[in-house]
């Protein structure tokens, strides 16, 4: 039994041997390419809608997404929600001002802006409807955007400051016409 294995083993042996001599050496490099599964991103109905925004807000003249986002990692690396625009020590310059300047906001539909200004943990409020001022509380929240439209398009603004300067911006053309008094 022993010797019938070692014949067997020198006989396999003596055969790989020999065909490998007896071969040409061939250069065949095989490669097997395996597709790695990627896990579907599943991703909700409102954070879709705000991609969709984003992308619709930095095609509109004036916006400057990149700074948009540049200044929100900015202050959200200052601390929670609005602290940047709480403490102008913190910070060169007023982050949350610049950030909603940045954004372009006038002449673009509320409820365009209103998920925006949400995905950006700024507050907002609507301080002005067709003309006509909205009841609003008397607090100042830095970093706030007050909002003005005209059908539902916002056509001023203005972010609310601790130090109590707020510059407001509004569209070019004249928004509001104070209407003739009647008799």
């Amino acid at each position: 039994m022993k010797l019938s294995l070692v014949v067997t083993v020198a006989v396999l042996s003596l055969a790989s041997a020999c065909s490998s001599s007896e071969e040409p050496e061939t250069n065949i490099v095989t490669t097997t390419t395996t597709t790695p599964e990627v896990e579907s991103v599943v991703k909700s109905p409102e954070q879709e809608l705000v991609e969709t925004l984003w992308d619709r807000q930095a095609s509109r003249p004036g916006a400057n997404i990149e700074r948009v986002f540049n200044l929100y990692r900015q202050k959200a690396a200052v601390g929670p929600r609005n602290i940047a625009c709480w403490d102008p020590e913190l910070v060169e310059v007023d982050l949350c001002a610049e950030l909603v300047n940045a954004m372009a906001l006038l002449d673009v539909p509320l409820s365009e802006i209103v998920p925006l200004l949400d995905s950006l943990e700024l507050p907002w409020r609507l301080v002005g409807r067709d003309c006509e001022p909205q009841a609003v509380t008397l607090d100042i929240q830095a970093g706030r955007v007050n909002l003005e439209t005209i059908d539902d398009v916002v056509v001023a603004y203005t972010v609310e400051r601790a130090e109590g300067k707020w510059d407001r911006v509004a569209v070019e053309r004249e928004i509001c016409v104070d209407s003739p008094e009647g008799d």
